[in-house]
């Protein structure tokens, strides 16, 4: 038995696709890192778009690229696909792994119509057979369904993952882990967050309103700015930083808290991204703990739970308590909270929560056959 990752590449040289998009690219490197410390070899896959490649020139490609498997060989493969590969290579590539007698587990990275509609339909008074037509959602299900095993985000997302299956009256497998507060890898090193610094943000301002409607005084770091964050910085409290690389931000942070927000509008969490944040994990998430930063989280947030049970932040239930919430912890409270989480980040650097979801799925499959 060998284990392998399947990696993507986009380009003639070494690359991860997103790199310079959001945190998409770091979010795969860190994951094939952290895989490749427990012992897992990688198998390079060059993206490319060939609608009408003809099958046997198609088996023929897969061949080449998953010959190397073996009977009960482990291959992790990041779900979604890159958009290159249509719905046809998907499905040959997952027959390909099978017919090798591999077991196949996909590392949920994103799940695309959740960002659409994050809330499934309730049958008793949505249009139940609009929603099981709908093409993005079939092939999520039926792809997915064909998986050993599943790595997903957070135990609500799991939960989510089974209701929505149940709805095509089809049951989630059950070899099922999550990582949860996932991993973020820097080598950091920092001197002690003062309580009194203001909020840190990753993102652009221009497309986070909710923020724009906070009080002038409230200071604010956002890291990401563009050309049109500066108009609507003027007369504000609101420090910009233009994007930098994302192995680099985690040292860049200067604020007393990380936000973890999502809205299209204030105070409340309003839209399908911001509904999504009940399931899945921000990359802002570890990236501020792996920097020893609290984090601010929506109470309703898959990361919730996490930030309480560990004391590493404060879990609002809408952004208008921010500014009454961070003035209301006192400087020995923010010092517990700095304890409490650098006892946790050099798990989230280290990618220990990653590390034994893999485990924990491999256990499943090859230890009690699930």
């Amino acid at each position: 038995m060998a284990n392998y990752f399947f990696h993507f590449n986009t380009a003639i040289e070494p690359s991860y696709p997103f790199w310079d998009h959001g945190a998409a690219g770091k979010c795969h490197l860190d994951r094939e890192l952290i895989a490749q410390d427990l012992g897992f070899s990688r198998i390079d896959c060059f993206t490319y778009e060939w609608a009408n490649e003809p099958m046997d020139t198609l088996n023929a490609r897969l061949d080449g690229l998953l010959g190397g498997l073996q009977h009960n060989d482990c291959l992790i493969v990041h779900w979604a696909f890159p958009p290159a590969f249509n719905h046809r290579w998907i499905q040959a590539f997952i027959n390909r792994v099978h017919l090798f007698g591999a077991k196949l587990v996909f590392l949920i990275d994103d799940m695309a119509s959740w960002r659409y509609r994050p809330i499934l339909p309730d049958p008793e008074k949505d249009d139940l057979d609009y929603y099981l037509r709908d093409v993005n959602v079939n092939l999520e299900i039926t792809f997915l369904n064909q998986a050993d095993g599943l790595i997903v985000h957070s135990e609500a997302m799991a939960n989510h993952l089974k209701a929505q299956f149940a709805l095509f009256d089809q049951e989630l497998m059950g070899a099922i882990t999550w990582y949860g507060p996932s991993v973020n890898r820097i080598r950091y090193f920092h001197t002690k967050r003062r309580f009194d610094q203001g909020v840190d943000y990753a993102g652009a301002l221009y497309k986070a309103a909710f923020l724009q409607q906070l009080p002038n005084k409230f200071p604010l770091n956002i890291y990401g700015a563009r050309p049109e964050d500066k108009k609507l910085a003027e007369n504000k409290a609101i420090k910009l930083h233009t994007r930098v690389d994302p192995e680099a931000i985690s040292q860049m942070l200067e604020g007393s808290y990380g936000l973890v927000w999502d809205s299209e509008s204030f105070p409340g969490v309003v839209g399908s991204l911001g509904q999504y944040e009940r399931y899945n994990t921000p990359a802002k998430f570890p990236m501020y703990l792996s920097a020893n930063e609290p984090v601010i989280v929506w109470s309703q947030a898959s990361t919730a739970n996490f930030v309480k049970d560990n004391q590493v932040g404060l879990v609002l239930d809408s952004l208008d308590q921010l500014p009454q919430a961070v003035q209301s912890v006192t400087e020995d409270q923010y010092q517990k909270m700095i304890a409490n989480i650098e006892r946790i980040s050099p798990l989230i650097r280290d990618g220990f929560f990653l590390k034994k979801a893999i485990l924990d799925v491999m256990d499943m499959i090859y230890v009690h056959a699930i």
